[in-house]
């Protein structure tokens, strides 16, 4: 990313990368058919919205080695009960930042769009290291077409509603784009 970006970049740019192509960088990615499936990843999968990455059953199946049957199940019915007062979101708060970072097959670009992806390490050590030698603000983001903005990591906070409202049309898209960098950079 740097070498790619260093000659591109300008003071006050805000460099963003998805959390999806950063994971693949760190060899975050596995293919479906090195997975055994469970009974309950192939029951469990069926509770989650058809555009969720936990709809099938090889992104559960890698949420429950992540993390556990237990914990998934517990925060399915705990999230089924807070739906039920209009609060949702709960799973995803009770079985953690891996939950929501899984990207499915064919939630990412070729060759990786037949993989599982999971979330990036240490993203914000990568946006406090990128951002030193480029000497401008970086983020890891997670964007996709459905509106949804999430600000993973950042060398700077005071970007995030910048990055939020740049990105919310989801610039680098989510298909056949291949544009895993984007650059927001101030009109002159």
């Amino acid at each position: 990313m740097i070498e790619y970006c260093k000659g591109i970049v300008e003071k006050n740019d805000i460099l963003t990368i998805g959390e999806s192509p950063l994971a693949i960088m760190q060899n975050r990615y596995i293919s479906p058919k090195n997975l055994e499936y469970s009974l309950f990843s192939k029951a469990l999968c069926y509770f989650f919205h058809p555009t969720s990455s936990l709809a099938t059953a090889c992104g559960m199946q890698l949420l429950i080695n992540r993390i556990g049957v237990t914990r998934i199940t517990f925060a399915l019915l705990i999230g089924f009960l807070f739906k039920l007062f209009g609060i949702k979101g709960m799973f995803y708060r009770l079985t953690g930042s891996e939950s929501s970072l899984i990207d499915d097959i064919s939630g990412t670009v070729t060759p990786y769009d037949k993989s599982i992806v999971m979330g990036p390490l240490n993203s914000d050590l990568f946006c406090k290291e990128v951002s030193n030698y480029l000497n401008i603000d970086v983020a890891v983001v997670d964007v996709n077409d459905l509106g949804g903005v999430k600000v993973l990591a950042s060398s700077s906070k005071k970007v995030n509603k910048i990055l939020k409202r740049n990105l919310l049309s989801n610039p680098a898209g989510n298909g056949d784009e291949k544009t895993p960098i984007v650059l927001i950079r101030e009109k002159k």
